[in-house]
């Protein structure tokens, strides 16, 4: 409910602030779905790229993790972008028994075309914000993803 001087109430400015993270979220995926149909690939073969792109080297068990599939589908993903020449698998050199999955460097080129210029106008605009402000939102966001974890845990364990 909006006060009398104008402003809006905590609950309206959270009901507010959840509205803009769905619009966000939708947009979002919009954009992944066009760049997913650019590459050749799907969504999620799309979320298994950014993990390793995010990560660096990573194991297929890792892969499996973050993203809440089993280590069976990570490694038909794994395949599916090997196909495209966009990750590869090699031997840890600590550990031969461990496999470990990079971005090959054509897909690292590929990203950094579509997603490039969308990261310089978001460093523009968070640079706009005080470091305490960034602070704030960083936590946020963290809060958010475990709060996102809970509810993939909680429909794993209900289905």
């Amino acid at each position: 409910m909006t006060t009398e001087t104008g402003k809006q109430s905590k609950r309206e400015l959270i009901q507010e602030l959840g509205e803009s993270f769905r619009v966000s979220q939708t947009r979002s995926q919009a954009f992944d779905q066009l760049v997913a149909k650019r590459l050749g690939i799907n969504l999620t073969d799309l979320s298994c790229l950014d993990v390793i792109q995010r990560r660096g080297r990573v194991t297929a068990g890792e892969l499996a993790e973050e993203l809440g599939l089993t280590t069976g589908a990570v490694t038909a993903i794994l395949d599916r972008l090997e196909d495209r020449g966009y990750a590869r698998r090699l031997r840890d050199q600590t550990d031969r028994r461990r496999v470990l999955v990079e971005l090959t460097p054509e897909a690292e080129r590929q990203l950094m075309a579509i997603y490039g210029p969308m990261a310089e106008e978001w460093y523009a605009l968070l640079g706009r914000y005080t470091a305490d402000q960034l602070r704030l939102m960083i936590d946020m966001m963290r809060r958010g993803e475990e709060v996102g974890w809970r509810g993939v845990e909680l429909l794993r364990r209900s289905a």
